[in-house]
C-alpha cells in the first residue's frame, strides 16, 4: 500500500473550497459521509482524503468541520482542513491540489454534491479499468444533474441521448464536479489564479484533449446547483469582471451578455440552457 512518511495514503482525494457558506458546506459534507468505500478497500485504513480549503473570515465553516471530524473518520475519510485568506477561488483550489496526496482526485466546491453513495467508487472503477488497458488518462467524467434551486428544473449533462461524445465535447465541457482527475496530472496543471470564475475550463480541456469516448461514464455522478458564481444572474460590476476574465473568449462574452439580459425575465436563461443540452443530445 502507498504510504507517505509511514501514513497510509487514501486512494481518492476530494478538494472542496468554501468561504463563509456553512449551509452549502454542510450539503457537501453530508454527501461525503454518504460515499461508500470501494469493495476492495483495505480495512482500517482511510480510503478517502477530503481536503477543505476555507477562505472564510469567520469560523463557522471550521466549527462545522470540527464537529464532523469523528463521523468522517469512522467512515474511512481523512479530513484535512486548510485556512487561506480570500485570494480567489482558483488560488484556493490550487492550495487544495498541492495538499492532496491520492492517485485520483475530484474537485467538489461547497454546495455541490454527489449523485448517490457510489458516485466516487464508480468513477474510480471506470478510471482503473482504462488504466488496465493502456496509459493513465488525465481525467474521466460522468454525467451531472444540473439543478435550478427553487424551480424544480433539472437536466442531465451530457444529455443521455448523446451517442457521439467526442462531437459533444467540441460544443460543451462536462460539469467540473463530474470529473475525476489523475492526481499527478492535476497537481502538475494548476489553475490560472488571475481568472475570476472560468479558470476550470482550460484545465478540463487540457485533461480531455488526448482522450476519446472511453473517458465517458454514461451515469450521473454529481449534482450541480445552478446559480453560483459562474451561472447566476450578474450585476453590472460582476458582468464587467466576467468579460475581463482571461479564460473567457468572445463567444463566452456573448453568452454572459445574454445571461445578464435573460435572467431577470423570470429566469429564462436556465430554460435555454436545458433546451441547448437536449438539442445537443439529439445532434450528437
Amino acid at each position: 500500500m502507498l504510504t507517505a512518511m509511514g501514513t497510509p495514503l487514501a486512494r481518492l482525494s476530494v478538494v472542496t473550497v468554501c468561504r463563509a457558506n456553512p449551509i452549502e458546506l454542510a450539503d457537501t459534507l453530508r454527501s461525503m459521509l454518504s460515499q461508500e468505500a470501494p469493495p476492495d478497500s483495505e480495512a482500517g485504513a482511510p480510503w478517502l482524503e477530503w481536503v477543505v480549503v476555507d477562505g472564510s473570515e469567520d469560523s463557522r465553516c471550521q466549527r462545522l468541520l470540527d464537529q464532523q471530524g469523528p463521523p468522517l473518520k469512522a467512515r474511512g475519510i481523512a479530513l484535512r482542513s486548510l485556512r487561506q485568506g480570500a485570494r480567489g477561488i482558483y488560488a484556493a483550489v490550487n492550495a487544495g491540489l498541492a495538499a492532496s496526496t491520492a492517485p485520483w482526485l475530484q474537485v467538489l466546491p461547497a454546495g455541490d454534491v454527489h449523485a448517490d453513495g457510489s458516485s466516487l467508487a464508480r468513477l474510480e472503477r471506470h478510471a482503473r479499468g482504462l488504466v488496465a488497458q493502456g496509459p493513465v488518462p488525465a481525467a474521466v467524467f460522468g454525467q451531472a444533474w444540473v439543478e435550478v434551486p427553487g424551480r424544480g428544473l433539472r437536466w442531465c449533462s451530457p444529455d443521455p441521448g448523446v451517442r457521439a461524445i467526442g462531437r459533444w465535447l467540441r460544443h460543451m465541457l462536462p460539469c467540473h464536479s463530474s470529473l475525476l482527475f489523475d492526481g499527478t496530472w492535476a497537481r502538475c496543471h494548476p489553475y490560472r489564479e488571475e481568472s475570476s470564475i472560468y479558470g476550470d475550463r482550460p484545465v478540463m480541456r487540457a485533461a480531455l484533449a488526448a482522450g476519446g469516448p472511453e473517458l465517458y461514464l454514461a451515469e450521473p455522478v454529481c449534482r450541480f446547483r445552478l446559480g453560483g458564481l459562474s451561472s447566476g444572474p450578474a450585476a453590472p460590476a460582476t458582468l464587467l469582471q466576467r468579460w475581463r476574465d482571461p479564460d473567457l473568449d468572445r463567444r463566452g462574452q456573448s453568452r454572459e451578455l445574454l445571461k445578464a439580459l435573460l435572467f431577470p425575465l423570470r429566469g429564462v436563461y436556465p430554460d435555454l440552457m436545458r433546451a441547448r443540452a437536449h438539442w445537443l443530445g439529439r445532434l450528437c
